[in-house]
């Protein structure tokens, strides 16, 4: 467990530093994008949770798409946050550019 939360804690730091480099036009279309990707990540989780995606296909792969498509709207959602706070990191004096 320990091993798994240290690699979760570098690909945070990874994401943190990567948006801290970005310049300021690009942390705002990062933002924006991301915001965008987990909107449509829950609304493609919500459409196939619905009675009407009967798609033939077994429940169990229906299900497999919705708990993917939560957890990359999740990801997608913390990655915008990092973009926020990547923005007004400079402005508070969190980071020295």
């Amino acid at each position: 467990m320990e091993r798994l939360l240290e690699n979760v804690a570098g690909m945070l730091t990874g994401l943190w530093d990567w948006t801290i480099r970005l310049n300021g036009g690009l942390q705002v279309t990062l933002v924006l994008m991301a915001v965008v990707m987990s909107g449509v990540c829950t609304i493609v989780a919500k459409r196939m949770n619905g009675p009407t995606a009967d798609l033939n296909g077994s429940l169990a792969g229906r299900t497999t798409i919705i708990v993917a498509a939560y957890v990359l709207g999740v990801v997608f959602m913390i990655v915008a946050m990092f973009g926020v706070a990547a923005v007004f990191a400079p402005l508070l004096g969190f980071v020295e550019l």
